[in-house]
């Protein structure tokens, strides 16, 4: 029958180890699912974040080479401009020409030569549709870089030119057509001025939109991305090596999920007919901006990298998961039946100390705590023992010291009705004085009593030390307003100041006065400061009041001296109160109590 029960035992034992295994086999395999699906998009997230971080990127770097290309011709093309508007050999003929009265058709022809001179050694000359100046009444001046396909400028057709006005000024904002030719062109107008700045004509540039295209004819644009050329406030669309107007309506806005990595590069958000492209724009120049839309296709990565990698961690966590689980198995059911056994021995009383159960790992951890549970439960006991004995000689002193209150109270009342009888105020001042402090310390149960009971009970110990110092000491006081009295304040804080002021600073100097001020010093806190123009207290004597080893006098309330009166304050207040102190030595010691203005217990 025993060994039947044996058997048993040890079937049930093994079934119990099983289903531990079990669940941490259950266990490590919901990890590994958990984990691999982690990875998994982890994973998809990180290649799309990398996808779009490159192809934005990239598009960066496309969209600044050619910038910085077409940015060249238009600067060439704004300093031809400028040649005839600005101080120049070209401006001064044009000056000469426009203004003088003596003017003659040489000076037309020395003009028009330095404009054909300024217009042949320009590098981006072959961008010029045409460049005319005029004085915007009978004199003009062109250059025609293609003669042959426009119709000849006059005094009748050059008012049909958009933008020759003669308060015209532009640069690079607009895509029109040029009139006298089937060429759509660029803009560029400039003010001529004479002497004393005073504008006498206009400067005006046709720059054809081959500037910008001819930059673009190897730009490898991906499908179902756009590029748009913007002008002053419009867009255009560039496609196929034109320059056409921008679809009427779309919506611009910020695009904030990622950061450029250029320094003037802006990255956008096109939203047209509910569907929103990301743009990366550049500018060329002032009021010139290149923008290429990117499509989703551009940010979806590549599923066969992406599979490729989740297969990879899958197979990876599943291995993984399969090492700890067999070490797992193998290092936890030992080391924990080691640690029942323990346990088990102390619940019987055995609490000697067991180094084999303190390994190196986590359970070695448990098996040093269990060490220690040992050595303090012992600890504890051999304590318990000492205080019981302590206790027991605690009652047998109280038991020898106590006096009856009632008693006391009685004595002190007949006194003070005999002193009464007798004429002996002072004695019965004194006699109702310290009845009152002493069924204050005896009786009253509150930590926190009003500020005004606690200057009554400092009335109370001043009398007294009245009548042993005589009018060698005075007490003033000083109350900003009667609402301050309320304020709640712990017990017997008051008096150990006041009867260090008079021990330590009044009494060595032989008489002083103590001056009690109680004031507002922020909106829910006041001060309650206690001066006295005693010896004061150097900096190390101040230190040592904050120190460890500082004591109360020997008065009324031993060892209840600074120190204790600062740590009650700040225990039953917070950090933010409790007791400063200055003094110069000879001269005065000011002790300041910081307190929160409360009227009840919290």
């Amino acid at each position: 029958m025993k060994a039947f029960y044996s058997l048993f035992e040890e079937v049930s034992s093994t079934k119990r180890r099983s289903t531990v295994k079990t669940r941490i086999i259950l266990l490590m395999a919901g990890f590994a699912l958990l984990i691999a699906t982690l990875m998994s998009y982890v994973s998809y997230e990180l290649i799309s974040y990398f996808q779009r971080k490159t192809t934005i990127q990239a598009t960066e770097f496309n969209l600044q080479l050619v910038s910085h290309i077409i940015e060249q011709d238009l600067l060439n093309l704004s300093v031809l401009a400028m040649n005839s508007s600005t101080n120049s050999s070209t401006n001064a003929l044009l000056k000469q020409y426009f203004t003088s009265p003596e003017a003659s058709p040489m000076d037309a022809v020395k003009a028009f030569n330095a404009m054909q001179e300024a217009f042949r050694v320009n590098p981006s000359n072959g961008y010029v549709r045409r460049i005319i100046v005029t004085d915007h009444n009978s004199k003009f001046l062109q250059v025609d870089n293609a003669v042959g396909t426009s119709l000849p400028l006059n005094i009748h057709n050059i008012s049909t030119l958009p933008g020759l006005t003669e308060d015209s000024y532009e640069e690079w904002e607009r895509v029109i057509a040029d009139p006298l030719s089937s060429t759509s062109t660029i803009p560029f107008v400039l003010p001529i001025y004479g002497d004393r700045s005073v504008r006498i004509g206009t400067v005006y540039l046709l720059a054809n939109v081959s500037v910008v295209t001819d930059k673009l004819r190897g730009y490898a644009l991906p499908e179902g991305a756009q590029l748009f050329l913007k002008l002053g406030d419009q867009y255009y669309s560039i496609s196929e090596g034109k320059i056409g107007p921008a679809p009427s309506e779309f919506l611009i806005s910020a695009y904030e999920q990622e950061d450029s990595s250029a320094q003037f590069t802006d990255l956008l958000l096109f939203t047209a007919d509910g569907k929103s492209q990301v743009a990366v724009s550049y500018p060329v120049r002032t009021g010139v901006t290149l923008t290429q839309t990117l499509s989703r296709q551009q940010f979806v990565p590549q599923v066969n990298i992406w599979l490729l990698m989740v297969l990879g961690v899958v197979i990876l966590v599943i291995v993984l998961s399969a090492i700890i689980t067999y070490y797992l198995t193998r290092t936890i059911s030992l080391p924990v039946e080691k640690l029942k056994k323990r346990i088990d021995k102390i619940a019987q009383g055995n609490f000697l100390i067991d180094r084999n159960i303190e390994w190196n790992s986590e359970l070695g951890d448990v098996g040093r705590g269990i060490n220690r549970l040992s050595q303090d439960m012992v600890t504890l006991m051999e304590k318990r023992l000492a205080d019981e004995k302590q206790k027991q000689d605690l009652e047998y002193r109280m038991l020898q010291s106590q006096i009856n209150p009632h008693f006391l109270y009685n004595t002190l009342n007949s006194i003070k009705w005999m002193a009464t009888l007798q004429n002996a105020t002072g004695i019965a001042e004194m006699t109702t004085s310290l009845s009152r402090l002493l069924r204050s310390i005896a009786k009253d149960p509150r930590k926190l009593v009003p500020l005004r009971d606690e200057i009554a009970l400092l009335d109370d110990y001043f009398l007294i030390q009245g009548y042993r110092y005589g009018s060698n000491i005075t007490l003033e006081k000083h109350i900003e307003e009667e609402e301050l009295l309320h304020c709640l304040i712990p017990r017997f804080t008051l008096q150990p100041l006041v009867e260090n002021a008079i021990f330590h600073g009044i009494e060595p100097k032989g008489k002083g006065d103590i001056i009690l001020s109680i004031e507002r010093c922020a909106p829910n806190d006041i001060q309650v400061s206690l001066a006295d123009n005693g010896i004061g207290m150097s900096e190390e004597s101040i230190a040592k009041v904050f120190s460890s080893g500082e004591q109360g006098a020997n008065g009324l309330l031993e060892n209840m001296g600074l120190r204790s009166v600062h740590e009650r304050l700040r225990l039953t207040f917070g950090e933010n109160y409790g007791l400063s102190i200055q003094s110069i030595p000879n001269q005065y010691t000011k002790m300041m109590l910081r307190l929160p203005f409360r009227k009840d217990l919290l």
